[in-house]
């Protein structure tokens, strides 16, 4: 596996939700289940929402829930911790 790095709140800008993007590039990162992805994303929705954020919480959830998925190779895409194409899991 490639060593992690987060780029904080991808495609979306940082604010004081930072931490609950950073705890989600980790599970993105290492990659799982499509289970395993989508409590992720619920979990990265959650968090940022009992940051008093649930508008920019949902936004989030609806940007993973399409940005992310690991058939495409983008460097925020799940699992990208390994190397692309990583077939184990879709989606």
């Amino acid at each position: 596996m490639k060593e992690f790095k987060s780029d904080g709140c991808s495609m979306f800008f940082d604010g004081k939700w930072e931490e609950c993007c950073y705890k989600h590039d980790k599970k993105y990162w290492k990659g799982g289940t499509r289970a395993e992805r989508k409590m992720a994303d619920i979990e990265l929705m959650s968090d940022v929402a009992l940051k008093g954020y649930p508008l920019i919480a949902f936004v989030m959830y609806i940007g993973v829930r399409i940005g992310g998925v690991s058939f495409l190779p983008t460097p925020f895409r799940w699992g990208f911790g390994h190397k692309w194409p990583h077939y184990k899991e879709i989606i």
